[in-house]
């Protein structure tokens, strides 16, 4: 019987929502029992807490030094280095916890969705075979200091020459599967349906708005200058950032702008939209382009979502904005048939409905060869 663990690091929430949607694919296998562990609830509470508000807090307050540490793993072996051996250090504060799960489980398959999570399994368990899953569009070079067996990774993310190159140097399988997110969002319902459902308008444009499931980024100041725009029916999800939505329904908008904690429907939301405005996130952005939902895209943090964002502009199904300019971009939009013009056929080569399935046959057909570099 294959034992497949599925491991995540839950910064942010596209990684845990990636790894839960492969779990759900895996339980339609029979004869595959799973385990998923988010490894930073491993460590220490008292640890935890400064672990995720650190990484949060420099990305707000500090995101021209996140950029530098970020481009310096691209640039420089010594800090790529100096990162996995902070990173082992870590892992021995939660090791006795991590063997702990792995003895009792007893994996035959471990699959990430995180570099880091290989770097903190203990040595007598990289024997496993791994496989590791890309959350955003760019490959970073934390993935290649203890590379996987199996690389998947999102469609037209790398060219041609770059993953024969990384198969050449180091052995291993790089896959482009795409993203897996819930099946849900690939599922088939009627614009006119997912409104009703909601209480939305069926005739006004309807815009969302949001921050990822942090509600993170300007998205006070956006919906304070989209109040304006009372011909329109925008619909703004705050997330988890319960003081945020506390501010805004304090500040009682008219009825065209309406307020949304986290939604577990977000794809009846994204079905009845017209356009979304976001930050990049990995998952939210595979979301949209499953719906088939054009974006305007808001301060992109740097390093993973200013690569996502530069993948979507690329490709035109997206826009960057900013809060003094996305009025006038909103109205454009509506306006303009060269914005929407051929939109829906730009979304067809990137989208990936079967990449959760995809990742779970190549999950069992993976062999046993480990090649680091």
């Amino acid at each position: 019987m294959e034992r497949v663990l599925l491991l995540s690091l839950g910064f942010g929430t596209g990684h845990n929502a990636a790894a839960k949607a492969l779990e759900k694919q895996f339980h339609h296998q029979p004869g595959i029992t799973t385990d998923t562990i988010d490894l930073l609830q491993l460590i220490p509470k008292t640890f935890h807490p400064l672990l995720q508000s650190g990484y949060q807090g420099m990305l707000v307050k500090f995101p021209s030094l996140y950029h530098l540490l970020y481009d310096w793993t691209y640039q420089f072996k010594l800090v790529r280095y100096v990162s996995k051996e902070l990173v082992e250090k870590v892992g021995l504060t939660i090791r006795s916890k991590i063997l702990a799960r792995l003895e009792q489980f007893q994996p035959t398959k471990i699959i990430t969705t995180h570099p880091f999570s290989l770097l903190l399994l203990p040595t007598e368990w990289e024997k496993v075979p791994t496989i590791g899953v890309v959350t955003d569009y760019e490959l970073h070079p934390m993935w290649l200091v203890e590379l996987p067996d199996l690389l998947c990774v999102p469609k037209k993310m790398l060219k041609r020459n770059i993953i024969d190159r990384l198969r050449w140097r180091s052995g291993v399988t790089v896959l482009e599967t795409g993203l897996p997110i819930e099946s849900k969002y690939y599922e088939e319902i009627g614009k006119g349906q997912a409104r009703s459902c909601l209480s939305l308008p069926a005739d006004d444009p309807i815009i969302l708005v949001m921050g990822g499931g942090l509600g993170l980024g300007p998205l006070e100041q956006v919906v304070d200058v989209l109040d304006k725009l009372t011909h329109m029916q925008f619909v703004i999800l705050t997330g988890a950032n319960q003081s945020l939505y506390e501010r805004l329904e304090k500040k009682g908008y008219q009825s065209h702008i309406r307020l949304e904690k986290f939604r577990p429907d977000m794809e009846l939301f994204m079905t009845a939209a017209d356009l979304l405005v976001t930050k990049p996130g990995g998952v939210t952005i595979t979301e949209a382009l499953a719906k088939k939902l054009p974006m305007l895209l808001f301060e992109a943090f740097p390093g993973q979502e200013e690569a996502n964002q530069q993948y979507l502009v690329h490709h035109r199904v997206a826009f960057k904005t900013r809060p003094d300019t996305v009025c006038l971009q909103i109205e454009k939009f509506f306006r303009s048939r060269v914005y929407q013009e051929n939109m829906e056929e730009r979304f067809y080569p990137l989208i990936s409905p079967d990449a959760a399935k995809r990742i779970v046959q190549a999950t069992l057909e993976v062999g046993r060869s480990k090649v680091f570099v």
